[in-house]
């Protein structure tokens, strides 16, 4: 080729560009879109998924909700600055309001300043100690009746997404205590009736039954047993002595000591009162303690010949407020001790007939107690 016709390097680079940049411009065209395509097709994706985890969330909380309002208790969560995060519905009913109007509200907006007050300084209490609380609040309803509610705070495992959070349930007991209540007043009416009929058939006895019960429960508490041992040993003192329903007028009224036939008959009362009070459905192990009370610590007692603590604390009560009842008392064929004549000669069968730590605990009621029973500083002291 002749050099005049030789393409120079200006016509050669306009020559590649010709070629060259559209290769170049249709291959970032198509890398974009390949991106493009790619960042949506993840998006997508990404959004799919997100939709279903917010789906099964969504799920949850419904589920959740529901079995709440299913519930029949108040169930309520508090976030970290006291407000209600989340109620059920029977806790809505129960403040008088809609679930969507009190959550994210704090407790001043929605119950009495004075309940607020209580509520709030309680969860407080939750976070800091990180113990549960369990509390019996007592109210009225709308119609003045009374209203019993065992409250139970409970803290939240604490997380990043919800730290501080603290569950609250109310267990509505009224219709549980109003008819404890119930149950428990016919039950001391009927044992005021049986310890009425012992009275009459035996007048030289009369109060005996309701001394021993009175004494029996002074006792329990000098030994700080719980409140459903100390009500025990009140109803079997009181009613130990009802079997004498059975035991002819005669023996009872009797003016010159009873004949060995005769005492062992009115001991034999004694349990006879477990068998036929065995009926009645005591809320403490009332019959179980009348069938032990003829028990002696050494052994030696009756009917099964039990020692020690093989004898229930009750009965060991209850036995020693029947002899110190007894002895301080008159009876037709003998007058009555005086009070430190009467611990005195129990005390010579400590460890024997009676439990040691029993009468430890009658000496210190008689000594400390200024307001003793009415029959006790009614009677003469030596």
């Amino acid at each position: 080729m002749p050099a005049s016709h030789l393409p120079d390097q200006d016509e050669i680079f306009r020559d590649i560009c010709v070629v060259v940049l559209p290769l170049v411009l249709f291959v970032f065209i198509s890398v974009t879109a390949t991106q493009r395509l790619e960042h949506g097709r993840i998006s997508s994706s990404y959004q799919t998924r997100l939709d279903q985890v917010q789906k099964r969330l969504h799920h949850q909380e419904d589920l959740l909700q529901l079995i709440m309002n299913c519930h029949p208790e108040s169930v309520m969560i508090f976030d970290l600055q006291n407000r209600y995060w989340f109620v059920n519905q029977y806790a809505a009913t129960a403040m008088g309001a809609e679930m969507k109007d009190i959550i994210g509200k704090m407790p001043t907006r929605v119950i009495g300043a004075d309940t607020a007050r209580r509520l709030e300084a309680r969860l407080n209490e939750v976070r800091k100690t990180g113990q549960s609380i369990k509390a019996m609040e007592q109210s009225t309803d709308s119609s003045g009746l009374p209203r019993f509610v065992q409250v139970h705070y409970e803290a939240i495992k604490p997380s990043s997404d919800f730290p501080g959070g603290v569950m609250v349930r109310e267990e509505d007991l009224t219709n549980l205590i109003v008819e404890r209540e119930r149950r428990e007043t016919m039950l001391r009416q009927v044992i005021g009736t049986l310890v009425a009929v012992v009275d009459r058939r035996d007048p030289y006895a009369a109060g005996h039954s309701a001394r021993v019960g009175q004494l029996a429960r002074a006792i329990a508490e000098e030994m700080v047993l719980d409140e459903k041992m100390i009500e025990t040993a009140e109803i079997a003192g009181s009613l130990m002595n009802f079997g004498k329903v059975l035991v002819p007028r005669e023996i009872l009224t009797k003016t010159t000591p009873l004949s060995p036939e005769e005492l062992q008959r009115v001991r034999d009362s004694i349990l006879t009162s477990a068998d036929i009070l065995s009926i009645i459905d005591f809320t403490g192990p009332v019959v179980a303690t009348l069938r032990q009370v003829m028990e002696r610590v050494d052994g030696t007692g009756a009917p099964q010949g039990l020692k020690g603590d093989e004898i229930s604390i009750t009965a060991r009560i209850v036995s020693a407020a029947n002899t110190y009842v007894a002895l301080v008392s008159p009876r037709a064929h003998r007058p009555s001790l005086e009070l430190k004549e009467a611990l005195k000669q129990m005390m010579r069968d400590a460890g024997k007939a009676y439990d040691e730590r029993v009468l430890a605990a009658l000496t210190s009621y008689l000594e400390n107690r200024p307001a003793k029973l009415d029959w006790l500083t009614q009677t003469k002291h030596g």
